[in-house]
C-alpha cells in the first residue's frame, strides 16, 4: 500500500501512542457511534473510569525495541502500512517476553480502534485473519496473571467486534474454535483493572449478532454465563454499563426456560426490581422493564409477592412513552395474580391513563384494571369511590363513537379496548356494597350496550351479555331494558337473534375468534330466563319466539326446544333452558305450543328418569311436565282416575309452587366478579406481537365469521349509535315487520313473575373462573 513516508510515520505514531482514544479505551465520547451505539453509545459509557490510566506502555530495552523495528517499515519500498503491521504484531503477541506481548497487544488494540472509527478507518477492514482472534484467545487463557495484557486483549476483541466485518470474523473463529466463549466468560468475574467491563461488552457484542450469534449463545448457555453475569446487576454502580448487563441477560434467557430458572434461583427478578426502585436513567429503566416482561410470563406470582406491582406503578408517571408502555405491558401480565397488598397508587394511575391518546397505553390500562377489580372487593370499592365507573362509561361512549371511522388494525385495537372497558364494568357490577348503584349508573344509557349486541362481534357479545345478566337482576332496570330501541330493534329481539345464530353455529365450529359458541348460547338463555319474570317482557319474548324463523328450528321446533336437542351443550345450559321453558309455560299461548310438541314431552320424560345422576334437571323436568298435564286437565272433563294418575306420577306439586323455588332448585352458583385477562402472547411477549384476550390474529382481515346478515324481517342494522337512541324510525325493509306487543306498567305483572332467581348460574368454562397460569398474555 502506497503513501508518503510522513503520512506513514503519523499512522504508526497513532498506533504507538497509548493515550490515543477512539471512545472506548478511556470510555469517553467518541466522534462517531459504534455499531452497538443503539444499546450503549459512547455517551452511556462516559462515566466509566479510564482504562489507559492503569498502566502505561512499558519502557522497553533496546533489544526488545528491535523486535518492533520490522513493523513500521516495509523492507521493499520503505513505506509504512497496517497490512504488514498486523501479522508482525500477531507474532509478537506470542513472544515469551511479557513486556513485548504487552506492547504488541496495545498496538493491535489501537489498530482495531481505527478500524471501527468511521472517521479514520479504511473502506476495507485490515484485520481479516482469524489467527489474530485465536492469538487473543490464547492470551485470555494463558496470561491470567497479567491483568494489563488481559485488559488490552479484551479491548482489542471489543473494537474488532464494533465493525460488522470484524464481528463476522470473530463469529467464524468461534465456529472453528468454540473455546473462545468460555475464555471470555472466565473474565466476566475479573474485577482488577475493570477487566469485567470489557468482557461483558465483548460478550454482548458477540451474542447480540443476529446473523451468527445463535451458536455463540448456545455455547454461552452451556458454560453457565448467566451465573457469572447476574451478580453484576447488584454489584455494578454505573448506570451506563447496567443496560448492557440487563440486555445480555435478556439474550441468554430469551425463549430458554432453563436459563430463566437459573436466573430466578439467583434472585434475578428481585435485583431487577431494585434497579427500578433506585435508578433513574431512562435507558436502564426501559431495558429492565423489557427483561421483567419476559419473567412476568414465567414467574408472575413471585414478582407480585416481591411488590412488583407497587414498584412498577411508580414508573407510570414517567415522561417516557416507551417506558410507560413497557411498564404497562409487564403489569398487564401479572395483573391477574391475587394479592392482598394495596393497589391504590396503581389504580389511580390507570384511571388517568385509560383515556390516553396513545392507543397502546389506554388498552393496557383498561386490561390491567379489568384484572385488578376481578374478585377483589377493596379494589372495586376504591374504583367506585374515585369516579372510576364514571370515567369508564365515558371512555366506552367515546370509543364506540370513534370506532365507526376506523378500519383493519386500528379497528381491531379499538375493539380490544372496548372489550376491556366492558369487562371492567361487568366486574364492577357485582361483589361490593355499591353494586346496585353501579349497575344503575352503567345502564343509564342502555343503547350503548344494545349497540354491542347489534354489531355481533363475538368478544364484545360475550362480555356485554355477561354485563346484562348482572344488570337485569334489578327489577328497576327492566323498564329501560324493555323500552330501549335502536331503530326498531330492542334487547329481546336481538337476544333471540343472537341465540338463533349461535345455535346454528354449534355444529359448524365450537370457537369463533377465541369465544366459545356454547358460552354465547348459555348467556342468552340465562338472560331470557331472568327477564321473563316480568309479564310484559315475557309477552315480547313469546312474540319473537313465535316468528317463523324462531319457531321452525331443526325439525320444526321452537328455539328453546332446539337448544335442548343439541347434544354438545352443557348441563348448566340445559338447566337454564328448562327454567326458561318453565317461565314460558306461564304464557297461555306459548304453553299451547309447548304442549303440542311431542319431542319436548319425550325429552322431559328422559330427563326425569335421570333423577339419580342429575337431580336438579330431573326436578325441573318434573315441574314442567306437571304444568303440561295440569293444563291438559283443565281443558277436558275431569276424571278421578286421571287425577289419581297425576298424583301418583308427581305427588302433590301444584301450580302454586313459587317460581323462584323451582328455578333455584338447579343449584347453579352465581357468577363471581367476572373474568380475568389470561390469554398468552407467546413464549416471549417482548419479542412477539401482542395477542389479545380472545387469541385472535390481528393480521387477518377485520371481519367476523359469526356475523350473519339479519333476516328479511329486520331493518338494516346500524354500525354506529344514532344521534337519538330512542327515536322510532319507519321500517326500511321490503317485507312488513311484525309489531311486538304493547307494554303496560311493570307493577301490573303477576307477583309470581317478580320473584328473581337468586342463582342465575355461570358458564362452566374455565375462562369464567380464576385464570389458569399457563394461559397468559
Amino acid at each position: 500500500m502506497g503513501g508518503t513516508p510522513s503520512a506513514g510515520h503519523r499512522k504508526v505514531d497513532m498506533w504507538q501512542n497509548h493515550n490515543f482514544d477512539s471512545g472506548f479505551q478511556t470510555m469517553n465520547h467518541s466522534e462517531a457511534p459504534s455499531i452497538i451505539s443503539s444499546l450503549h453509545p459512547s455517551s452511556h459509557l462516559s462515566g466509566m473510569s479510564s482504562m489507559a490510566d492503569y498502566e502505561p506502555v512499558p519502557n522497553l530495552s533496546d533489544q526488545q525495541k528491535q523486535k518492533f523495528d520490522g513493523i513500521t517499515k516495509s523492507p521493499t519500498d520503505g513505506q509504512y502500512n497496517t497490512v504488514r503491521a498486523i501479522p508482525e504484531l500477531t507474532m509478537l503477541m506470542k513472544d515469551q517476553d511479557n513486556e513485548v506481548v504487552h506492547k504488541a497487544v496495545i498496538l493491535m488494540q489501537n489498530i482495531a480502534k481505527m478500524e471501527c472509527d468511521p472517521l479514520r478507518r479504511q473502506n476495507e477492514a485490515r484485520i481479516v485473519d482469524p489467527r489474530v482472534i485465536f492469538t487473543l484467545r490464547d492470551l485470555l487463557r494463558d496470561k491470567v496473571d497479567h491483568p494489563n495484557i488481559i485488559r488490552f486483549s479484551l479491548g482489542t476483541l471489543f473494537n474488532i467486534c464494533n465493525r460488522q466485518e470484524g464481528l463476522d470474523l470473530v463469529t467464524r473463529a468461534i465456529s472453528e474454535q468454540p473455546d473462545i466463549i468460555p475464555n471470555l466468560i472466565r473474565h466476566i468475574g475479573t474485577f482488577p483493572n475493570s477487566i469485567y467491563k470489557y468482557a461483558i461488552l465483548t460478550m454482548h457484542s458477540i451474542l447480540s449478532d443476529k446473523q451468527r450469534g445463535g451458536q455463540s449463545v448456545t455455547i454461552a448457555r452451556q458454560q453457565d454465563a448467566i451465573i457469572h453475569v447476574t451478580p453484576w446487576l447488584e454489584a455494578e454502580k454505573s448506570e451506563k454499563l447496567l443496560p448492557v448487563i440487563v440486555d445480555l441477560i435478556r439474550v441468554l434467557c430469551e425463549k430458554n426456560n432453563d436459563q430463566k430458572i437459573k436466573f430466578v434461583r439467583m434472585g434475578g427478578p428481585q435485583k431487577l426490581l431494585l434497579i427500578l426502585q433506585h435508578r433513574g436513567y431512562e435507558g436502564l429503566l426501559w431495558r429492565t422493564t423489557q427483561l421483567l416482561k419476559t419473567f412476568s410470563n414465567f414467574d408472575a406470582p413471585n414478582l407480585v409477592a416481591f411488590g412488583g406491582r407497587q414498584i412498577l406503578a411508580n414508573l407510570l408517571s414517567h415522561g417516557s412513552p416507551r417506558l410507560v408502555s413497557s411498564t404497562l405491558e409487564t403489569l398487564r401480565n401479572i395483573s391477574d395474580v391475587p394479592s392482598k397488598l394495596k393497589e391504590d397508587v396503581l389504580l389511580k394511575s390507570l384511571l388517568e391513563l385509560v383515556n390516553s391518546r396513545n392507543a397502546i397505553i389506554r388498552l393496557y390500562s383498561a386490561q390491567i384494571m379489568s384484572n385488578l377489580v376481578a374478585n377483589n372487593r377493596p379494589n372495586k370499592e376504591f374504583m367506585c369511590a374515585n369516579h372510576g365507573v364514571v370515567n369508564l362509561v365515558r371512555a366506552l361512549a367515546l370509543a364506540t363513537k370513534d370506532m365507526a371511522d376506523l378500519r383493519d388494525k386500528e379497528a381491531q385495537q379499538m375493539e380490544d379496548y372496548i372489550e376491556s372497558l366492558i369487562c371492567t364494568l361487568k366486574n364492577l357490577c357485582v361483589g361490593h356494597a355499591m353494586s346496585d348503584k353501579v349497575q344503575a349508573f352503567v345502564f343509564r344509557d342502555p343503547a350503548l350496550f344494545l349497540h354491542k349486541l347489534i354489531i355481533m362481534r363475538p368478544v364484545l357479545l360475550k362480555h356485554t351479555l355477561s354485563l346484562l345478566l348482572k344488570v337485569v337482576s334489578q327489577n328497576a332496570l327492566l323498564a329501560p331494558f324493555r323500552q330501549c330501541r335502536i331503530g326498531e330493534i330492542g334487547f329481546v329481539e336481538q337476544l333471540i337473534h343472537i341465540l338463533r345464530v349461535a345455535c346454528t353455529q354449534l355444529n359448524i365450529q365450537e370457537v369463533i375468534e377465541g369465544v366459545r359458541v356454547k358460552d354465547l348460547v348459555h348467556l342468552c338463555i340465562q338472560i331470557l330466563r331472568s327477564i321473563t319474570r316480568d309479564q310484559d317482557i315475557l309477552n315480547e319474548v313469546v312474540f319473537f319466539l313465535q316468528t317463523p324463523e324462531n319457531s321452525r328450528m331443526g325439525d320444526g321446533h321452537t328455539l328453546p326446544i332446539f337448544v335442548l336437542q343439541k347434544a354438545n351443550i352443557e348441563e348448566n345450559t340445559k338447566s337454564s333452558t328448562l327454567a326458561l321453558i318453565y317461565n314460558l309455560m306461564h304464557h297461555e299461548g306459548m304453553a299451547d305450543v309447548l304442549d303440542r310438541d311431542d319431542i319436548l314431552a319425550k325429552m322431559l320424560q328422559n330427563v326425569q328418569m335421570q333423577s339419580v345422576t342429575h337431580p336438579d334437571l330431573a326436578n325441573l323436568a318434573t315441574n314442567i311436565l306437571k304444568m303440561i298435564y295440569e293444563k291438559r286437565e283443565r281443558s277436558r272433563t275431569v276424571y278421578p282416575r286421571y287425577n289419581a294418575y297425576l298424583e301418583n306420577q308427581f305427588g302433590h306439586l301444584s301450580m302454586a309452587t313459587p317460581r323462584s323455588e323451582i328455578l333455584n332448585s338447579s343449584g347453579e352458583a352465581y357468577e363471581g366478579a367476572g373474568e380475568q385477562w389470561s390469554q398468552p402472547l407467546s413464549d416471549d411477549s417482548m419479542a412477539e406481537s401482542y395477542c389479545n384476550s380472545s387469541g385472535r390474529d390481528s393480521s387477518k382481515t377485520y371481519n367476523s365469521p359469526m356475523y350473519h346478515s339479519p333476516p328479511v324481517m329486520y331493518p338494516d342494522c346500524p354500525t354506529s349509535l344514532p344521534e337519538t337512541y330512542y327515536e322510532h324510525h319507519p321500517p326500511n325493509s321490503y317485507h312488513p315487520r311484525p309489531t311486538p306487543p304493547q307494554y303496560s306498567s311493570y307493577e301490573n305483572s303477576p307477583s309470581v313473575y317478580n320473584d328473581l332467581p337468586s342463582n342465575p348460574g355461570s358458564s362452566s368454562h374455565l375462562s369464567d373462573q380464576h385464570p389458569v397460569r399457563n394461559h397468559r398474555f
